[in-house]
Parts: structure tokens; C-alpha cells; sequence
């Protein structure tokens, strides 16, 4: 009885140790999900490299840009006139063109300017601008560049549908048959053409700027005063001077001439006011 009694506890005992390992291993601290296999982060293996981003379509290359190149330059020379005479004759020879030039000769108090404006090819801009720097001092000098593609872009684009709005009216007078529908689409032609003509005016402009590029030039005298006076030597110089004072002294008289003109035109209208009242007077005496 003893002995059966100690075999029920034996087993009792074993049944309780099994458990609480049981429940003990159970118990235990839990691993988080990315570490419960290790090496991986995510469902990615440590140290695999990353998946490259998606790659969308790649952009087109960009359409060839228009730009307007302009420079300005003020250069100090010891003759004006001859700087700008190099200056064109450097333009010249650059397949350039002159489109202004304004000379002022100075006084006694002022520097002696000559301006031109030049237009030159932009491929031959820079060297263009070397040259004109050998003439003289620069003392200023600047380049601009403006980007105006989306400007002659968008002129295109309306020139484009100007004229397809301009075929489609020209179809539309060549089947009309109704005399009120042709007038609509005569004077609606009219104003399509007119609108077409200047806005391809204005592009013409623009791709002149774009292809030749202008340049503002002001010589600058290095010193203050007018030009020199004029010499006279040998007999014929004195009959040269003769003939210059003559001419300055008529050119003086006629002056003079518009200056008391309008006085002596109210000198008239007094006069002869004056006249008839005198007559008058010496009428009604008996």
C-alpha cells in the first residue's frame, strides 16, 4: 500500500516539473517578427543590395534653344570719326552691317562722341568684340544673352493655325453659294490674312535678332574740345579764308534777317494802320 502510494506521487510529481517547463517555455520573450529569421530585415536579406527605384520614360532632349545676344561697349580713342570708320570696316568683314551711326564733334567744354550700332552674326560675336576692344581704352563693356524660345515657339504655333484657319476660309469661299455667307467669309478672311501677315512680320523680326546679334559702340574722345581749327596757307588759303568769311557773313545776315523779320512785319501793319488813320483825319477837315 505504501509502495503503490509512492509510485501515485513519483508520477504526480514528473507530471508537475513537465508542466512548469511546459509553461515556462511559453512564457518566454517573444522575438519580433524581422528577427525571428535572422539575416533578414523586411522580408530583404541583410546587406542585399536595394531594388532600384521604377524608372519612368526618359525626358526628351530640349528642343535647340533661340537665344538674342546684345553687347554695349564705350571705348576712349584719340579720333572718334576714324574708330568708327575701323569699326564698320571690321564689321564689314564679319558679314555684319551698320544700321546707325550718329557723330557729335564736341565743344570746349565737351568730349568729342561717335555711336554706331552694329549688327554682326552671333557665331562671330565674340571675335567681333576682341576686335573693337583693339581700338582704343574700353571702359565699359557688357554682354546680354535672352532666351526667347518660348516666344518664337508660340509664334509658330499661331502662324500655323492662322493659316489653316486661312485655307479653311478660302475652301469655304471657293463652295459657298450663298452670297451672305460669302461677305462672312470674305471679311473674316480679310482680318485672319491681316493678323497672319504681322505676326509673320514679327517673327521675321525676332529671327533677325536671333541671328545677328547687335552691338552698341560709343567712342569717347580721350581729350575735351571740338576740332581743331582750320588753317590757311599761301595765297590760295587766304582766298579759301576770304571765301569762308564771306559765306559766314551772309549766313550771318540771313540770320539776321529771320530774327527782324517778324518785327518788321508788325512794323508794316502799324504803319500802315497809322496811314489810314491819318487820311481820315485829314478828310473830315473843312
Amino acid at each position: 500500500m505504501s509502495r503503490a502510494l509512492s509510485r501515485t506521487w513519483l508520477a504526480l510529481a514528473m507530471t508537475g516539473i513537465a508542466t512548469v517547463g511546459v509553461l515556462t517555455a511559453c512564457a518566454g520573450p517573444s522575438l519580433p517578427d524581422n528577427a525571428a529569421t535572422p539575416g533578414f530585415k523586411d522580408g530583404v536579406a541583410a546587406g542585399a543590395p536595394e531594388a532600384p527605384p521604377p524608372q519612368g520614360p526618359q525626358p526628351a532632349q530640349d528642343a535647340q534653344r533661340d537665344v538674342v545676344k546684345t553687347a554695349s561697349m564705350t571705348i576712349r580713342v584719340s579720333n572718334t570719326s576714324e574708330a568708327a570708320d575701323k569699326a564698320a570696316v571690321m564689321v564689314e568683314d564679319s558679314d555684319g552691317r551698320v544700321d546707325s551711326r550718329s557723330e557729335d564733334a564736341g565743344s570746349d567744354r565737351g568730349l568729342a562722341r561717335t555711336s554706331v550700332v552694329l549688327r554682326v552674326p552671333v557665331s562671330k560675336l565674340d571675335g567681333v568684340v576682341r576686335d573693337l576692344k583693339t581700338l582704343g581704352s574700353v571702359q565699359t563693356a557688357e554682354t546680354r544673352s535672352e532666351d526667347v524660345t518660348t516666344q518664337r515657339v508660340d509664334m509658330d504655333a499661331r502662324i500655323k493655325a492662322l493659316q489653316t484657319s486661312v485655307d479653311r476660309l478660302l475652301a469655304i469661299m471657293r463652295d459657298a453659294k450663298d452670297p451672305e455667307a460669302l461677305i462672312s467669309a470674305e471679311n473674316a478672311l480679310s482680318q485672319r490674312q491681316a493678323d497672319l501677315d504681322s505676326l509673320r512680320a514679327q517673327r521675321d523680326a525676332l529671327g533677325d535678332r536671333i541671328e545677328y546679334s547687335t552691338v552698341d559702340v560709343t567712342f569717347v574722345a580721350e581729350t575735351i574740345g571740338g576740332p581743331a581749327p582750320k588753317e590757311y596757307q599761301g595765297f590760295v588759303g587766304q582766298i579759301e579764308r576770304g571765301w569762308d568769311a564771306l559765306v559766314s557773313v551772309a549766313g550771318s545776315l540771313v540770320l539776321l534777317f529771320g530774327l527782324v523779320l517778324p518785327w518788321l512785319a508788325v512794323l508794316v501793319v502799324a504803319g500802315g494802320i497809322g496811314y489810314a488813320v491819318i487820311r481820315l483825319l485829314r478828310a473830315r477837315r473843312p
